[in-house]
């Protein structure tokens, strides 16, 4: 996706076109990248992550990983220096450890609950269930050769 936002800011920008709309945006999905992982901010409540303050002047753009150094040339001359330059897992970082801690009892539960579907009532259980002695077998029928051969 940024790629494609990416794509969309030079073009406009090779057209002489506002382009700052597609820049703005395209810094906001940077930073919200600079949150957390793939698999951890799809676990995240978009509205929790929403509310968080990453505009430019707060987070800058030299740490964020998605941006590269043409775009923060075009940011610096947008909207000058920013204050600061940092990531949103550092700048909320206690909001970060709880949202882990809560996606990882989250997996902790749903391991459990995929154990109980998958094992039913043999996890519940305390004792082990014996297995019925087995049934010896019927002798095998001979055939023609079993005779001839003694077998």
């Amino acid at each position: 996706m940024a790629i494609a936002l990416r794509t969309k800011v030079r073009t406009a920008r090779k057209e002489k076109v506002g382009y700052e709309d597609l820049l703005r945006e395209l810094h906001h999905l940077a930073a919200m990248a600079s949150y957390a992982g793939y698999g951890i901010i799809q676990r995240v409540p978009y509205a929790r992550v929403a509310a968080l303050d990453l505009s430019y002047d707060r987070v800058g753009f030299d740490q964020l990983l998605l941006l590269g150094a043409t775009d923060g040339k075009w940011m610096r001359e947008l909207w000058g220096e920013p204050s600061a330059h940092s990531t949103a897992a550092v700048l909320y970082a206690d909001m970060l450890a709880a949202d882990l801690k809560r996606i990882d009892a989250d997996k902790e539960r749903e391991d459990a609950e995929r154990m109980d579907l998958l094992f039913g009532e043999l996890s519940s259980k305390t004792g082990v269930e014996s297995r019925p002695d087995p049934q010896p077998l019927p002798p095998k029928r001979r055939g023609l050769l079993g005779w001839l051969f003694a077998r």
